[in-house]
């Protein structure tokens, strides 16, 4: 039972990945013109230019091209750290924790909290699950 759960967040994890690369895909393609889509596209990146621009705090210096390359890099993280759950592998636990830090690090660097931030405290929590129900049991491999 506790191997299944496992699976079920590594599979929430994946999904969110998926949809992170995605999303930063599209986002990254309407930022540099290789592609115009029209509706939500052109509201979430005019959305995300006035973010940055009137954002009281800006250390890394995000624009919304890197800001997008950074979301890809947080989808990559998760979703390559949730295969390697699935699979058992430790550097799969380390990548979810970078994408977790990662995700963390835009709340400092805009310094603000938004209700995004109740997202990634469920992601700590599936963590903590996840550790907890992933251990391979005693006289068992991975």
């Amino acid at each position: 039972m506790k191997r299944k759960l496992a699976i079920v967040i590594c599979l929430l994890f994946l999904a969110s990945g998926l949809i992170r690369i995605g999303v930063s895909l599209l986002m990254i393609g309407q930022a540099e013109g290789w592609w115009l889509f029209d509706g939500e596209a052109v509201e979430a990146l005019a959305d995300t230019k006035r973010f940055i621009a009137e954002a009281d705090s800006n250390l890394v210096g995000f624009t919304p091209l890197t800001y997008f390359g950074y979301i890809l890099f947080m989808g990559v993280t998760i979703s390559v750290g949730a295969i390697g759950q699935i699979w058992r592998k430790p550097w799969g636990l380390m990548l979810i924790w970078i994408y977790v830090l990662s995700h963390g690090a835009l709340f400092v660097n805009f310094m603000t909290v938004n209700p995004k931030v109740a997202l990634w405290g469920l992601s700590v929590v599936m963590i903590l699950v996840l550790i907890w129900a992933n251990r391979v049991p005693e006289g068992e491999t991975a």
